[in-house]
């Protein structure tokens, strides 16, 4: 969860320089990277990143990856945020702020759009969750879906962030009940 909050910080800033990136986890050639790296035993290399300034229009083959991952999709908010428990999702708030979160991190990247997190929200705390898929978790690369929850609680804090307000992430599992394909991973408190 951490490699995905703290790379997604990285990339979000390469973005904000003007240069493009994109998060390759699952099809790179590890072993080379890891080697050029310099990975040492019981180290690991996730994800990677290439750097570079976007082409102004994207290829047939980019168009035809993108659609078959459904890269332009997302749940909507009501499958992804919930209003005290999992059973009731999040009607659109009253705030502004939160309904851009919202949408900060519905349109967070994932891999291959899974969208993994849920949110419940309690009394002004955001609880992030896993919801886990299989096929996401292997000796290489570890639980590919900890990092796409990384990078949503990412765009959520830096949304806050970025509003001048304050956030608080800790990890305090609030005993909400959820099923077993689930796991907690962190709250968000914000202060004004």
């Amino acid at each position: 969860m951490a490699f995905g909050y703290s790379f997604e910080k990285l990339v979000l800033y390469a973005w904000s320089l003007g240069i493009g990136t994109t998060w390759i986890g699952g099809t790179m050639k590890r072993e080379g990277f890891e080697k050029a790296a310099g990975v040492g035993a019981g180290e690991m290399m996730p994800c990677v990143s290439p750097l570079g300034y976007p082409a102004k229009k994207r290829s047939f083959k980019e168009s035809l990856m993108r659609k078959g991952v459904g890269a332009d999709n997302r749940m909507p908010a009501e499958k992804l945020f919930f209003d005290e428990t999992l059973d009731r999702p999040l009607v659109s708030p009253a705030k502004d702020l939160i309904n851009d979160l919202i949408e900060m991190v519905r349109w967070a990247p994932s891999a291959v759009n899974k969208q993994p997190w849920r949110v419940v929200v309690q009394d002004r705390k955001y609880h992030f969750y896993e919801k886990k898929d299989k096929g996401y978790v292997n000796e290489a690369t570890g639980d590919l879906q900890k990092i796409d929850v990384g990078i949503a609680l990412c765009h959520f804090v830096m949304g806050i962030e970025e509003r001048n307000n304050t956030a608080v992430v800790t990890v305090s599992d609030p005993g909400i009940t959820i099923p077993g394909d689930m796991e907690y991973i962190a709250t968000v408190s914000m202060g004004e």
